[in-house]
């Protein structure tokens, strides 16, 4: 059998619900590695009704709604409460791809470049909403407000804040006509390119930002990695581009059309970079940091906000990790042996929430409630809270490098017990939201 029969082979079995669990894995390495595979993909419908719903009964892969697993901890001395919500998707959530609305491969005469996976409060110029699931081909895209999240084919992930004008060129580039965008790009879209009326932005492997003002100008923030910048006079006369790093940040534009340097601030993204990260809403005290070289829950002391810190996007576990919730519900204590695994072989994506309370201004020892909300673009796989398994956790979703505060706890409401003062989270039946509510008092410090 040839390779591409095997590959149409998999993709007809994928689509009808057919294939095992090792076929299932086959499937995934292919399209990893092949773009053509996925390109086929392309043609059908959106992520959100990924590979969870083709998988046969019992294979051990994410049910079609999953559940969010959390971590959290008190600081003794500083009395910090963590989560880490470890949200679980499949390979298709990578963005490359669709599953077709029919079994049956039906090529079409003009191929979609990318996909809207999240849209939030999204409208178009006409006053027409933007769904989750429409396929953007090359072309102009006007947005009057909200954000939406474009997925690429080639794996490039775009969130576009409204009002904004882009003009789609294909899989690998945009122009960016005014408007803000943020971007992460894995390593299959290396070489992204935005475009705009003053500047040239080249992706090295990176997240960033970009946003185009009413004069024109376009600023950059590089979240993460590298870009190459270049004033459009720059790729004219084919001089050398600048390398913006981690932290940096230029103006391209303005009377001399060149690239200068500017003071790092992403207070302008702090609505789209959310959506590109996987978070949909927070509300309430939940605060979504600013990504950057201090983007580190040591280096946050935030006593009036629940901070969400994402932490590692996209990796396979393969070890068996003890969660305390993965149920829609109250959080309440239980025996360590009592408590659910996630299952191995399963693509997560891992978020960390912190609340450092201290004590501070003419009242340092007033107790505290600090109540949010957030909800996930993918269901919630489970949820981490104690002491423990908070610590056993940080060596699958911690970041690399980061020295993790301890010991840590949630106290919630024992049975029966009217006292105030407890922590309380739950899970919401959407199987993507969490409300947290933490009682915090720094005398006990």
């Amino acid at each position: 059998m040839t390779a591409k029969s095997r590959d149409l082979e998999l993709v007809n079995g994928y689509c009808s619900g057919s294939l095992t669990d090792a076929e299932f894995l086959e499937l995934e390495d292919r399209l990893r590695q092949n773009s053509h595979l996925r390109q086929m993909l392309v043609e059908y419908r959106s992520i959100e009704s990924a590979l969870p719903s083709a998988l046969p009964p019992g294979t051990g892969q994410p049910p079609e709604h999953e559940r969010v697993s959390t971590r959290s901890t008190k600081w003794r001395k500083r009395k910090r409460v963590l989560f880490g919500a470890a949200v679980a998707v499949s390979v298709i959530a990578l963005g490359f791809f669709f599953l077709p609305e029919k079994p049956a491969l039906r090529p079409k005469a003009s191929q979609p470049v990318a996909v809207v996976t999240h849209s939030v409060g999204a409208y178009r110029q006409e006053g027409i909403e933007v769904q989750a699931g429409e396929r953007i081909e090359a072309g102009p895209l006007t947005i009057e407000r909200g954000v939406l999240r474009l997925d690429f084919a080639r794996g490039a992930l775009l969130a576009v804040e409204g009002p904004a004008k882009i003009e789609v060129v294909d899989e690998m580039r945009i122009v960016l006509l005014s408007g803000i965008i943020t971007a992460t790009i894995p390593e299959s879209a290396i070489g992204f390119v935005v475009e705009t009326d003053t500047a040239r932005v080249v992706d090295l492997g990176t997240s960033f930002g970009v946003s185009v003002g009413d004069d024109g100008t376009t600023d950059v923030c590089v979240f993460e990695g590298e870009v190459e910048v270049s004033s459009s006079e720059t790729v004219q006369l084919g001089g050398r581009p600048h390398l913006l790093r981690e932290g940096q940040a230029v103006r391209a534009g303005g009377e001399q059309n060149a690239v200068d340097s500017i003071l790092y601030d992403t207070s302008v993204f702090e609505n789209a970079w959310p959506v590109n990260s996987g978070v949909l809403q927070t509300t309430g005290s939940m605060r979504f940091v600013s990504p950057g070289p201090d983007f580190h829950p040591g280096n946050y002391e935030d006593n009036e906000h629940i901070v969400v810190f994402p932490e590692r996007r996209g990796f396979v576990s393969n070890e068996k990790i003890r969660v305390d919730m993965v149920d829609p519900g109250q959080y309440a204590k239980a025996r360590h042996e009592d408590k659910p695994i996630l299952l191995t072989k399963r693509r997560l994506t891992s978020y960390l929430l912190q609340l450092n309370a201290h004590p501070e201004g003419r009242n340092p020892n007033r107790r505290r409630s600090v109540r949010g909300q957030i909800t996930f673009a993918k269901p919630i796989a489970g949820v981490i809270m104690a002491n423990r398994l908070l610590k056993e956790s940080e060596v699958v979703f911690g970041l690399p490098g980061v020295e993790y505060p301890g010991p840590r706890m949630i106290e919630p409401r024992p049975e029966g017990d009217q006292r105030p003062g407890f922590d309380t989270v739950i899970l919401v039946a959407d199987g993507r939201t969490l409300i947290i509510e933490l009682q915090e008092n720094p005398s006990d410090l």
